[in-house]
């Protein structure tokens, strides 16, 4: 398996990442009851001590004549377990398995990886799955600025779709994009402004999400997150030009 090719990495030593999720999706028979699901509480205690099995719902809405009628149906049951200080998520589900790590974000290499293939092994060595279907692996970065209406061509190495000048300073946008990236593998960015705040500079909400999709054995399972994970590096950088880097601080 290979995913698309990436350049060397460059570390910062304050990354804009607020959230990194991983999603690994498991090709079971029947899904996981609530009662299964919560057999795992005792393997997360020590480092999740806060624990809750929610139910996952859904909003139907149909459309009448003369009325709208919203149906909410639940569609599964969940464990959401947290760390004491709130900062690492696991969450299991029927199928799924879902790592989350708010910021500060330790690093790659250093923490995250190692965190989501401990929980994986966990998870098959608990219920038996042998094969993972899809992988996810997705980075929500804010990137704050100093100034209120930023010049764009200043900061970005790409351009707003909008004609001649009138995206070039200030404004607000909403873009989504996505592409596949090598066989098996699919790119999902999401790029936009936040609102404004009355004192605060400008802020952009950079969301890239990278996606294997297959069938292969729970082993697998660290040579596909190398797969998700090379790519990220230069999606993000793409965006950016060196005055943009300069606020996350280049670790030497």
């Amino acid at each position: 398996m290979s995913g698309p090719e990436t350049k060397p990495k460059v570390k910062y030593a304050q990354p804009p990442i607020q959230e990194a999720i991983c999603e690994v999706h498991f090709a079971a028979a029947s899904p996981l009851l609530p009662e299964q699901i919560e057999q795992i509480k005792p393997v997360w205690q020590s480092g999740y001590p806060n624990q809750q099995l929610v139910t996952e719902k859904t909003l139907e809405v149909h459309l009448g004549v003369d009325k709208v009628d919203t149906q909410s149906k639940n569609v599964g049951h969940k464990l959401i377990a947290r760390s004491a200080d709130g900062k690492n998520l696991v969450q299991l589900g029927p199928r799924f398995l879902a790592v989350n790590r708010l910021n500060p974000y330790p690093g790659w290499e250093e923490s995250f990886r190692a965190t989501i293939e401990s929980r994986t092994r966990e998870v098959v060595e608990k219920y038996g799955f042998e094969r993972i279907e899809r992988v996810g692996l997705r980075y929500i970065n804010k990137i704050d600025f100093p100034e209120k209406l930023l010049r764009w061509a200043d900061w970005f190495a790409v351009t707003l779709p909008v004609p001649g000048d009138l995206g070039q300073v200030g404004g607000s946008f909403q873009f989504h994009f996505e592409q596949e990236l090598s066989p098996d593998f699919r790119g999902i960015i999401n790029f936009l402004t936040l609102p404004q705040q009355a004192e605060a500079g400008a802020s952009v909400i950079l969301d890239i999400d990278v996606i294997w999709r297959g069938t292969e054995p729970g082993s697998k399972v660290g040579a596909i997150l190398e797969a998700v994970h090379t790519p990220h590096h230069d999606l993000f950088e793409s965006y950016l030009l060196d005055k943009c880097r300069q606020l996350f601080e280049i670790q030497p």
